[in-house]
């Protein structure tokens, strides 16, 4: 294949033909893959979405999380040791299956991210303003603490690459160490006597700072259905492990190194996990956190001992939030930037910036969506709503709150279907190839997709208890997701039938051993 003559005809350029440049090494590139999992932000405040349903047993749900993800990795990295491409989920489920299954999981995954990066931006302002009230008593609204976010990942984003993974890195490294911290002040402490919430209801095992409950859902009071929907929410805890896989075109020796960073994240940032989510268990009584958990987005920051380590968390998750956003931002712009560039999305996507060399349209266009995004979630849900989501808080951060958790909550069943079409594609290319191992861990990632769909959606059907009424934020979940599936589907029919030349070039601008 020449790559540089089909991307001279596409009016790009690839790797290979001097479009981006070669500078990354395997530093950068864990980087771009821990700040979209964002360890911190999501062990200090995601988890709340698992506890929903998980309760005390989310540090299950996290464990069997972090096995489900190594074998999507296992497959990310298998397909990188012969691809390396911009488009990473996209040019592998193309190559390994169809046009049809890359086009529907590109378009998918690009959905997602588009969405999760809303999600996380809104977190930021919601974790920047509840700081500050916290240590000055002032209320200031998320959405300035959000609008500052997105100009400086515009900026970083648009300028210097390696300088934004390099500040990712620092930053990640320093945040995970001081949630260590904190969380192993909460544990030698023990559970607490009576709830951290109300301060009156009697705790069991107080004291305790062994509790093998959180590993039992019986123990933990809650059903295995509720440890698959905090699955769902691990996984996507999880979710930016492959994220590495889209500078591939930017890094040095990639077919060594993304590998390495893929596997590497996710066994970093599962161990991390495990400590986190069991310490916020014991901090709120492994049995009193299915009740106290799911009422508090803090997290980690509600069993925290005192302001000062509360402090810590909330700031930690908040610079975890702003560079997880720009993680997500800089995976986003690079897929689409690569579908444009094979003229599957509009061909004014597919271009550098001849100065910078960053795909500065991506980067608008994405920017663009995530402020439509959180208008449009604000406008289109009464302001009850809103309250009622983000547990009956009332005051400056409620709308960021009610963002976060809607965006996340559609986000989370999109990426998991993508893995689900991984495991297809890694299945089909492996046997084309003869790789056992690579179709075994395909199989398994395939598997954890679908049972990972399964659990995230299955609330939106199914009341939490019999009786209680379906969130607005959870039941539209599935609608969004198909809306989003459908749309694809009817774009792809459209670009076979009326440009079957970009259609016959899907996938074809990577670099192959």
């Amino acid at each position: 294949m020449d790559t540089r003559a089909m991307t001279a005809e596409l009016g790009t350029t690839s790797a290979q033909a001097g479009g981006f440049r070669k500078s990354l090494g395997l530093p950068d590139v864990i980087a771009q893959s821990l700040s979209v999992i964002a360890p911190a932000m999501s062990g200090a405040f995601l988890t709340y979405l698992a506890s929903t349903k998980a309760g005390g047993a989310t540090p299950l749900a996290y464990l069997l999380g972090t096995l489900a993800m190594l074998c999507v990795g296992a497959t990310v990295a298998h397909f990188a040791r012969s691809l390396s491409s911009a488009g990473s989920m996209y040019t592998y489920l193309t190559r390994g299956a169809n046009r049809w299954i890359g086009f529907l999981g590109g378009w998918c995954y690009a959905a997602a991210f588009l969405i999760l990066g809303g999600a996380v931006l809104c977190g930021f302002g919601f974790f920047a303003s509840t700081l500050v009230t916290l240590v000055s008593g002032a209320e200031v609204s998320w959405a300035w603490f959000s609008l500052v976010g997105m100009v400086i990942i515009a900026l970083m984003s648009l300028f210097n690459v390696q300088a934004s993974t390099r500040s990712q890195l620092a930053i990640l490294l320093l945040s995970m160490a001081a949630l260590l911290v904190v969380s192993v002040v909460v544990i030698v402490l023990g559970s607490p006597a009576v709830s951290v919430l109300d301060h009156k209801t009697a705790v069991d095992s107080a004291g305790a700072s062994i509790d093998f409950g959180a590993f039992w859902p019986s123990a933990a009071g809650v059903p295995w259905t509720g440890v698959l929907f905090g699955l769902s929410f691990a996984m996507l805890s999880f979710t930016g492990a492959e994220a590495s896989a889209v500078l591939s075109e930017e890094t040095r020796e990639p077919r060594k190194v993304i590998p390495r960073a893929v596997i590497g994240s996710i066994v970093l940032a599962g161990l991390f996990y495990l400590v986190i989510t069991y310490a916020t268990a014991i901090g709120f009584g492994v049995r009193q956190a299915a009740v106290d958990w799911p009422t508090s987005v803090a997290g980690l920051a509600a069993v925290a001992p005192n302001h000062v380590f509360a402090g810590i968390v909330l700031a930690c998750a908040a610079l975890a939030s702003l560079f997880c956003a720009l993680g997500v931002h800089m995976a986003v712009s690079r897929v689409l930037f690569a579908m444009g560039r094979e003229r599957v999305l509009p061909p004014w996507l597919g271009h550098l910036h001849p100065r910078w060399n960053t795909p500065w349209r991506a980067i608008g266009l994405d920017i663009v969506v995530w402020v439509v995004l959180a208008a449009g979630s604000l406008l289109l849900t009464s302001h009850a709503t809103q309250v009622a989501t983000a547990g009956g808080v009332d005051n400056a951060t409620t709308g960021g709150v009610y963002v976060f958790t809607l965006l996340a909550g559609i986000g989370a069943p999109l990426v998991m279907f993508v893995y689900l079409l991984l495991g297809i594609a890694g299945t089909l290319q492996g046997r084309r190839t003869g790789q056992v191992g690579f179709q075994v861990v395909a199989v398994l990632a395939g598997l954890v997709g679908a049972l990972a769909v399964f659990g995230g959606l299955y609330y939106s059907f199914v009341p939490s208890s019999p009786g209680a009424s379906i969130p607005t934020a959870v039941a539209v979940v599935p609608w969004v997701c198909l809306l989003v599936v459908v749309v694809g589907l009817v774009i792809a029919t459209w670009i076979r039938r009326t440009r079957p030349a970009a259609w016959a070039d899907m996938g074809t601008v990577f670099d192959e051993v």
